[in-house]
């Protein structure tokens, strides 16, 4: 760490602004330019401005000191979204505690294993969790377990607390804001170190290139225990002294255009696959307030991005990020007629990025290699894992683990995680090229491609194909659309019509609506027999 408090892997060669010092700064400076703004609405008819969140979080930070908890503790929150979760996030960053949010949707085990791991001393969790919590309660025994009600039944503020005389502690740009748990290939899953610089550069650098201002409002639709939920679609429009509209608990996406209207939505962020399931719904548009949408986590097809962008009439930005980047590091060009369609785009102001080979050499353009990333939103690092922090941010730059390359005018393009990769025979097969050709049949509603264990060739290909409602298609017709459309070699071995399965009704997805392609290599290496029939 340099005498700045930067992280080799933070440094960029241009100087940037950051005009907070911490979130809470951020907060205060927007309530004071207009304090009966609406800050946030919680659908249906929960809606409070920016004096009366603020005045409720501050509550909560000092329900937060009289539970002895203090600048520099952790505490962990397994809550959906809801007034609770973002009460809670406030108050913590306010007072210089590491916010820890977990799914509620994991099991006991995993819980328990992140809220040991992050050393947290106080839980916070939902009562309809209750269950796994008693499971483990003899385990974290030294914690405070706090179970949480909805509003107004949220205990911190049934106390009526007297907020005149709490004391703000002194945060820091550099200090700890968040740790978001990540999922690895293998083992336990990893607890990325997030500050409240990369909270507040990020979310900077992504409300000034979509042109935010103080009358922006923003969806969300995304779960908030990931970063992209909390950055872009919350801390992002705070920047610009916006709103945002937060859909409690899970999401139902056939009001989806309904929410827009109602709510003169302009910006959302969601992943791919929630494109290709509004496409599937009858809904159509009925606003006139939409601008854009916010599109990354996986592969857009270009196939999904022309027929919802043909049909709806919204353009789709896309972009590039990890947790480790504390949600995006490049985006497409804004406006939509600046867009390179293909490309995820350029670098934000705020990082650097860059394609290396395999001995860190770089790579000139249209040269696959290794996605790296330095700048102001690049993680400190991984929780007690000094190991994998060398290998990870080696020589001053984030190892994404994903393959692309840039052009000749540094646009970049991604390709596939390493470990997603088809070698087939030699060739380097990505799954995204069939699962665009695919995406061009009328009878396919989704599709996911993986590599499969082959005798010969050391992988095949292997496609999961969910149908249309209605709609009868074999695995043959699909075979033959695809003759002339892709190369022999790049061709699928085996297509599943998971229509005809009995036991996977749709394609297996994370709590973002990203498609899990690890279960569907598990699952096909399960029931291969009966797979290849």
């Amino acid at each position: 760490m340099d005498k700045n408090g930067l992280f080799p892997h933070q440094r960029i060669s241009k100087e940037v602004k950051i005009e907070y010092n911490n979130i809470y700064e951020l907060f205060k400076t927007k309530l004071l330019q207009d304090q009966n703004k609406e800050f946030i609405f919680f659908p249906i008819n929960e809606v409070f401005t920016y004096k009366e969140f603020h005045e409720k979080f501050l509550k909560v930070a000092k329900y937060l000191e009289n539970k002895n908890l203090k600048k520099g503790d952790r505490i962990s929150v397994i809550i959906p979204n809801s007034p609770e979760f973002i009460l809670i996030y406030f108050a913590s960053l306010t007072s210089g505690i590491t916010f820890v949010p977990i799914n509620k949707n994991l099991a006991s085990r995993e819980i328990l294993y992140i809220i040991n791991n992050s050393k947290s001393k106080a839980v916070f969790y939902d009562y309809a969790i209750t269950n796994k919590i008693e499971e483990i309660k003899n385990q974290i025994a030294d914690k405070l377990l706090i179970s949480l009600n909805k509003l107004p039944d949220f205990e911190p503020l049934k106390e009526n607390l007297e907020i005149k005389n709490f004391e703000v502690p002194k945060v820091e740009l550099n200090d700890e804001a968040v740790i978001i748990y990540t999922s690895g290939t293998t083992g336990n899953p990893k607890g990325v170190i997030s500050s409240h610089l990369n909270l507040l550069s990020d979310s900077k650098a992504i409300s000034e290139w979509f042109h935010f201002s103080p009358e922006t409002r923003t969806l969300c639709v995304l779960p908030m225990f990931h970063n992209n939920g909390q950055v872009v679609t919350l801390l992002t429009p705070l920047y610009a002294g916006g709103s945002t509209v937060v859909v409690k608990h899970k999401v139902d996406f056939t009001q989806f255009w309904s929410l827009i209207k109602e709510y003169n939505i302009n910006w959302t962020s969601v992943v791919p696959s929630i494109l290709s399931m509004l496409l599937s719904f009858p809904n159509d548009r009925i606003d006139t307030t939409m601008r854009g949408i916010i599109c990354g986590g996986q592969i857009l097809t270009r196939a999904v991005q022309n027929n919802f962008e043909t049909r709806f009439k919204v353009p789709i930005f896309e972009g590039y990020g990890l947790t480790e980047t504390t949600s995006f590091a490049c985006f497409n060009n804004y406006p939509s007629e600046k867009r390179k369609i293909g490309s995820i785009g350029i670098p934000l102001p705020v990082n650097e990025m860059i394609i290396l080979d395999d001995e860190g050499n770089e790579l000139k353009a249209n040269q696959e290699g290794e996605i790296c990333i330095r700048g102001l939103n690049v993680a400190q690092g991984y929780l007690d894992l000094p190991e994998k922090n060398k290998k990870s941010f080696e020589n001053g730059w984030f190892h994404s683990g994903d393959f692309g390359y840039k052009d000749e005018y540094d646009y970049y393009y991604f390709k596939t995680r390493k470990d997603f990769l088809i070698i087939k025979g030699g060739e380097n097969i990505y799954p995204v090229e069939l699962e665009n050709v695919l995406y061009q049949h009328p009878a396919v509603s989704e599709c996911a491609v993986i590599g499969i264990p082959d005798e010969i060739f050391g992988e095949e290909i292997c496609a999961f194909v969910k149908l249309k409602e209605n709609i009868i298609l074999k695995e043959d017709e699909l075979k033959l659309f695809c003759l002339e459309k892709i190369a022999k070699f790049k061709q699928a071995k085996k297509i599943v019509i998971i229509d005809e399965l009995n036991d996977m009704g749709e394609l297996p997805k994370g709590p973002t609506k990203k498609i899990l392609y690890r279960e569907l290599k598990e699952y096909y290496m399960n029931n291969k027999e009966k797979l290849i029939r």
